[in-house]
């Protein structure tokens, strides 16, 4: 029997090779797929069986797509998808984590974007006009600080 199991991991192994395989996104589409299907069955058991089929063949849509994903050949394909995903996910991530400490300094210190470079810089909580320069492009601008 452990032979048994032994031989299928290994023909599952020259099986996948030269496939992509698994990658954040997949994990993100099978946790959606979750939510979805777990949705329907909430849904399906309250309201109306049309809405569940709905529903539910969207789950399908999008665990077969995420199954293509982890089969497909086309590696270079994946990757750049895959990109795409972790890009959009930082930019969230980035958000939030300035939310969080705009939040934990609210009290000391305030926070103003640069007119050039876009940046969001931190600044000490002082009443008045200041001149500010921003590290990353070196403009020098005011800020106007009114508590």
């Amino acid at each position: 029997m452990k032979k048994f199991f032994y031989n299928l991991g290994t023909k599952f192994q020259k099986f996948m090779y030269g496939r992509y395989g698994i990658d954040r996104l997949y994990n993100i589409l099978l946790f959606a797929y979750l939510i979805i299907l777990i949705t329907a069955l909430v849904i399906g058991r309250a309201v109306d069986s049309r809405l569940y089929s709905v529903i539910s063949l969207a789950g399908l849509l999008l665990i077969l797509f995420a199954f293509y994903r982890v089969f497909s050949k086309n590696i270079e394909k994946r990757r750049k998808e895959n990109a795409k995903w972790m890009s959009f996910e930082n930019k969230v991530k980035k958000h939030f984590r300035l939310l969080s400490q705009k939040w934990k300094c609210r009290k000391t210190h305030i926070f103003r974007k640069c007119p050039k470079c876009k940046s969001v810089l931190r600044l000490k909580k002082i009443k008045g006009k200041h001149r500010v320069s921003c590290p990353h492009c070196n403009e020098n601008f005011e800020i106007r600080v009114l508590f």
